[in-house]
């Protein structure tokens, strides 16, 4: 087992977890369907949650190549699947039975975009610090986006931002996923 199959096993648990946290509680949300009030951007943040998992996990592969790893590497490549852990853990209200998901969204669900934040900063600084990449490259760009954008949502409580943001964010991360890293070799 290499030093990068050895980090990649605790990385992929953490993903694991979060992937899970988001099937569960959509598990939930269909076994109540018919207690709970549904709200389309929760729905639509709940993907983006699953797809920026999927993309931390496919993303790292990117990592193999780098021989020169430290705990302070270790600890900031999982930066970024830590946080989207703790945001799935957060989007699902629990109990979910009888739970209206508008009220949930903005109410005690509202630190998830400043977890977002942190996580996206942290996940941005990764190379730079333990590897000395560049930080403005065009691969950062949707982390620079996403930094503005979960901003705004942390501070706002406005209904029609919060209905543009979320799937524009979502559409960045597809842009990402498709424009920079939809094959890995």
């Amino acid at each position: 087992m290499s030093l990068f199959e050895f980090l990649m096993v605790l990385l992929s648990i953490i993903i694991g977890l979060g992937i899970a946290e988001i099937l569960k509680g959509i598990a939930r949300h269909i076994r109540n369907r018919d207690s709970v009030s549904v709200y389309w951007v929760h729905s639509v943040l709940v993907i983006l949650v699953f797809v920026a998992l999927l993309q931390q996990w496919w993303e790292v592969w990117g990592l193999k190549n780098y021989s020169d790893w430290s705990f302070l590497g270790l600890l900031m490549m999982l930066t970024g699947p830590t946080g989207l852990f703790l945001i799935a853990y957060l989007l699902f209200p629990q109990p979910v039975k009888g739970a209206n998901f508008r009220e949930y969204y903005y109410g005690p669900m509202r630190p998830v975009w400043w977890i977002a934040v942190l996580t996206v900063t942290l996940a941005t600084l990764f190379r730079p610090i333990v590897f000395g990449d560049d930080l403005f490259t065009i691969d950062n760009a949707s982390s620079f986006i996403g930094f503005v954008g979960f901003t705004i949502l942390g501070l706002s409580k406005n209904r029609i931002l919060h209905a543009i943001l979320v799937p524009a964010l979502f559409a960045v991360i597809l842009w990402d996923i498709l424009a920079m890293s939809f094959e890995i070799s």
